[in-house]
This record gives structure tokens, sequence and C-alpha cells, in this order.
């Protein structure tokens, strides 16, 4: 399986079916293919991930089923890490889709993705509670080492 970044200039409005116009690596895309989604510009990075799911008959585009949308992972996040940092989006940001990326990349982008439904909401809040905790801890031992 390959990954590929698909680049574009707006954010995209949910999981779902979409069809995305290509204009190279026409012949080694496949369906079951992993796609990132790029927002270009400013504040811009990965926006969502999702699967190619079939070619258009003319071979300009190719069709992708959105899994994943979520708030920007910002360039300079992704810059930062070493197996997302040589990219060609990040080299060449003009070229046109899709980029080819590997899988350090490609898990670069996946690690960072927020847990999503009922469960990540769960986990975000049992995180709230054990950050508050940690901070009353921390604000008591100050007071306590403050005192002569």
């Amino acid at each position: 399986m390959a990954h590929w970044l698909l680049q574009t200039k707006d954010q995209p409005t949910g999981p779902g079916p979409s069809s995305w116009p290509i204009r190279r690596h026409r012949a080694e895309i496949a369906p079951g293919d992993g796609v990132v989604v790029w927002r270009s510009g400013r504040g811009g990075g990965a926006v969502a991930t999702g699967v190619v799911s079939g070619k258009a008959d003319d071979h300009t585009a190719i069709e992708v089923t959105l899994e994943h949308v979520f708030p920007v992972i910002s360039r300079e996040t992704l810059k930062a890490d070493a197996r997302f940092a040589g990219t060609r989006v990040l080299r060449a940001p003009g070229g046109g889709n899709p980029f080819p990326i590997d899988q350090p990349a490609w898990e670069a982008v996946e690690e960072r993705i927020p847990p999503q439904g009922p469960v990540a909401a769960t986990v975000r809040g049992a995180a709230a509670a054990v950050a508050a905790g940690a901070t009353a801890v921390r604000e008591a031992l100050k007071t306590v080492v403050q005192r002569p």
C-alpha cells in the first residue's frame, strides 16, 4: 500500500467520498492507498486522512473516502519531525497533486491525529481531571515548600 498527500486550499467539510484531480502518479495510485489531505497556505498542515476508493474513468481524478477530518496538524509541527521534514510538499509545495509520502512520514501524521468519538471524549475528560489534580498537588507543594 502506498501513501499520498493531496493538497487543497480548503478545509474538508467532513468524512465521506470526494473526487480529487490529479496531475501525476496516475499509474501508481490504487484503491486502498492511504491519503493525507494537506491544507495549503498560512496556518496550513494536515487536516484529514482517508483512502483511495477508486479512479475516475478519465484518469485525471481519483475517488477518495475521507475517514478522519480534524483540526490542523501544523506545517511547523510536522516539519520538526524528522520523518516528515523531507517530504516533497515541504520542499516544493507548488507541485500538483498527489505528493507521494513514505511510511515514516505517514506515521508522523497518523500519530498526531486527535482521538475521535465517545471513547476519545472520555479519555480527554480523564486527562483533564488528571491535569487538574496534578496542578492542585503542585500548588499545594509550593505552599509547603515556601513556608519557613
